[in-house]
């Protein structure tokens, strides 16, 4: 039956004889069930008295936690766990007796390891770190055989961290790579010198022309790639070098004009343009500016004015008319503008009108559709929001689009109003969808 139907929403107060919701139900407050059990999936939670039966459940809260964990504290005659995997044994522990099985604990810090059994049955295998405490009496395979060792690898030898045995007078002492470096460097002498880290210097004056050999008639040197030096051949007749961002090149002039061997420069014919001219150009009748030569109508015009737009007055003159201005970008009419033809197209990009009411349709003698169209689609086409006149409401039709000469629509769908509540009762508004909100905050949605 056609009506207001009430919209529960927050706050609202609803009666209802079942409730199906597929996601949870929250609720701020107790939820209370007077007979029966609450049943979540295939696991159910019975209460009577003090007693709670928990069947299938996969997690407990901390309290529940904290109550188990102090019950197990307190339990005595543990013989036997499964894995510890984790957690700790601290301090006051006592002693552990594992018996004649195998004690693995992976990487472990010692502080102190006593050995009460005979050495000869006792072995400490694979890496250790620190120190031993003695003479080192007893220990073997310790001796230095220079050929048994690894070869280098990777990058060579590091400058301040690989070191070498240096008898120095009779005194072992080490020296690093770096040292020995500088010690040759220093030995280096005449035009090139090396100091102390390798850095290499040539002597001023000591590149000539007899370390250039090889040199090329008309050659000249530049550099190449990864900045290599090469010879460039730049004796071409009549050519010049000329760079072009990343190398230089000998090129002969072309384009407007041509370069002779001895210097000479030719224009070539017709290559002379307007903005190769001097404003000294213009005459009587002709002006120059931006590069160009323009005729000066003021010699030929009456009523002559900047901006103003131009009629033919005979065969010989024009009127610079004083209600008709353009300055390039804006047309001005001071007066009104009629337009006799049954359209009118502005290619602009925002439309500014004054007046506060827009009429349309204002040509039709009797009642139609009409609306406002936003072309997105092909040309002449659009989405349109229209007024429906057959069913008295405003819609919209967008997946069929309108075309500009159309003169009817059919909405696709239609728009939902807030009616006043003074108008609740107007067939104009009793429409399907449309809503009303009562004084008490309660939201209506008309349903036919």
């Amino acid at each position: 039956m056609a009506s207001w139907k009430k919209v529960i929403v927050s706050g609202s107060k609803a009666e209802l004889n079942e409730v199906t919701a597929s996601g949870g139900i929250i609720t701020a407050g107790d939820l209370v069930v007077s007979g029966g059990d609450i049943t979540l999936g295939t696991t159910s939670i019975f209460s009577g008295g003090n007693t709670t039966s928990l069947n299938n459940i996969d997690a407990i809260d901390s309290t529940t936690e904290a109550t188990i964990e102090s019950a197990l504290d307190t339990l005595s005659n543990v013989t036997t766990v499964g894995a510890l995997d984790a957690g700790s044994i601290t301090s006051g522990f006592g002693n552990i007796d594992n018996g004649t099985s195998t004690l693995n604990t992976g990487n472990a810090t010692l502080d102190n390891v006593t050995n009460n059994s005979a050495v000869a049955d006792s072995h400490f295998t694979g890496s250790f770190t620190g120190s031993f405490v003695g003479d080192g009496t007893g220990l073997t395979g310790t001796g230095l055989d220079i050929d048994g060792l690894s070869a280098l690898g990777g990058t060579g030898l590091h400058q301040t961290q690989d070191h070498f045995v240096f008898s120095d007078n009779g005194t072992e002492k080490k020296i690093t790579f770096s040292n020995l470096e500088d010690a040759i460097f220093g030995n280096v002498s005449s035009d090139v010198t090396i100091a102390a880290g390798g850095a290499a210097t040539i002597a001023n004056d000591a590149v000539d022309n007899n370390k250039l050999a090889n040199i090329a008639r008309g050659s000249i040197k530049v550099g190449g790639g990864s900045n290599a030096p090469t010879d460039l051949d730049a004796k071409g007749d009549g050519k010049i070098l000329v760079g072009d961002g990343t190398d230089v090149a000998s090129v002969a002039v072309s384009g407007d004009i041509s370069l002779a061997n001895d210097g000479a420069v030719t224009i070539a014919s017709n290559a002379v343009e307007g903005s190769m001219l001097n404003s000294n150009v213009a005459g009587t009748g002709l002006d120059y500016g931006s590069n160009e030569l323009s005729v000066d109508v003021s010699d030929f015009m009456t009523n002559g004015s900047n901006n103003r737009v131009l009629t033919a007055t005979g065969t010989d003159g024009q009127n610079a008319e004083a209600n008709l201005t353009f300055d390039g970008s804006t047309l001005v009419v001071n007066g009104n503008l009629e337009v006799a033809g049954t359209q009118t197209t502005v290619n602009s990009t925002n439309l500014l009108i004054e007046d506060r009411f827009i009429l349309l349709n204002s040509g039709s003698t009797a009642s139609g559709d009409g609306g406002f169209l936003v072309g997105s689609g092909s040309a002449y086409s659009a989405s349109a929001f229209v007024f429906d006149d057959s069913e008295d409401r405003w819609g919209v039709q967008i997946d069929t689009q309108l075309g500009s000469t159309a003169a009817t629509s059919i909405p696709e769908a239609y728009s939902s109003l807030l009616v006043l509540n003074a108008h609740t009762g107007s067939s104009t508004y009793t429409k399907n969808g449309n809503m009303r909100i009562n004084d008490d905050g309660d939201i209506f949605i008309y349903v036919e």
